[in-house]
C-alpha cells in the first residue's frame, strides 16, 4: 500500500468530480497525476484538481480499464473536440 498523495486533475460539475485521464501516443489510456500543484499548472495550465492517495487513484481507475498512472507528464493537451465544446 502506498500512502503517497498525488495531485490529480479533475473536471467538476457541481459537487461531482470526475477524473481526467489521458492517452499515450500508442492510444493506451493512462491516469494523470502530479507530485505538486505547481507541476500540474506547468503541464496543463489552470486546472481543477484534488489530492488522492496513489492507492485511491488506482482503485478509481481500474473499473475504467486504466491500469497505468503517468506521473508528472510534461504536457497535457485537451483534445480539440473537448476544447471546441467548452
Amino acid at each position: 500500500m502506498s500512502s503517497r498523495h498525488l495531485v490529480v486533475p479533475v473536471r467538476c460539475a457541481g459537487e461531482i468530480a470526475t477524473l481526467r485521464v489521458g492517452r499515450l501516443p500508442d492510444g493506451t489510456r493512462v491516469g494523470i497525476a502530479f507530485s505538486t500543484p505547481a507541476g500540474l499548472r506547468v503541464a496543463a495550465g489552470a486546472q481543477e484538481w484534488m489530492r488522492l492517495s496513489e492507492d485511491s487513484l488506482r482503485e478509481l481507475l481500474v473499473p475504467l480499464g486504466v491500469h497505468r498512472i503517468q506521473l508528472d507528464p510534461t504536457m497535457v493537451v485537451v483534445p480539440v473536440s473537448a476544447a471546441a465544446a467548452s
